[in-house]
């Protein structure tokens, strides 16, 4: 596990309050600062960035949902690291929030480990200049082109199935492709993925 990062605050808004309980007893139990809440808006009546912080932000919630509650991060606090948490996942969702800023885009049941090593990651983010990604883009230089035409594919929010019939093969060469980008990329979920290559340097 990676060492604890000093006066790290996490914030979890989940309106499930077995998964907002317990993610608070796990965090605790690592020594992190944990503030909790069950709704959006109780969230955002309480929000008082201290960096390093991050938030754990439920998709679906009633009243205001976690794209809703992200928008209002992107403009009072756009720097502040957004992980979602969500049990209603899909690519065009998960790419979506990629592209308006969130850091991760984890599916319920989730890997708690992997979870917990994220949200350090978000941390770490949280305490470095705003620009800054602890990701390097090597690896895309080792992509065939096919590859490549594929990744494009993703990054744009297409199914498997879509990217298949725009290229003119089947889903299964395109699964395989895909499998061999993410190993690559060393990504663990497309959203990490989306991420990654987003925040590459712009061609000059």
């Amino acid at each position: 596990m990676p060492a604890n990062i000093p006066h790290a605050s996490i914030y979890i808004v989940d309106d499930d309050d077995q998964v907002r309980r317990f993610l608070e007893e796990v965090f605790r139990s690592v020594g992190m600062q944990v503030f909790a809440y069950a709704t959006g808006e109780a969230f955002l009546r309480d929000w008082h960035p201290s960096p390093p912080s991050c938030v754990l932000l439920d998709l679906r919630m009633p009243h205001m949902g976690g794209t809703e509650v992200h928008d209002v991060l992107r403009t009072r606090h756009p720097h502040v690291p957004v992980i979602f948490v969500t049990g209603n996942a899909d690519v065009p969702t998960a790419v979506s929030a990629m592209r308006f800023g969130a850091f991760d885009f984890i599916e319920k049941p989730f890997n708690i480990q992997h979870l917990i090593e994220r949200a350090q990651d978000a941390l770490r983010h949280s305490s470095q200049h705003p620009a800054e990604r602890p990701h390097g883009i090597a690896w895309m230089d080792t992509l065939t082109p096919r590859e490549r035409e594929i990744l494009n594919g993703i990054v744009a929010g297409h199914r498997n199935k879509a990217i298949a019939i725009d290229l003119g093969i089947s889903e299964r060469t395109v699964e395989t492709h895909r499998a061999n980008i993410m190993q690559k990329s060393g990504a663990h979920s497309v959203a990490e993925l989306v991420a990654i290559v987003l925040a590459r340097p712009a061609a000059r």
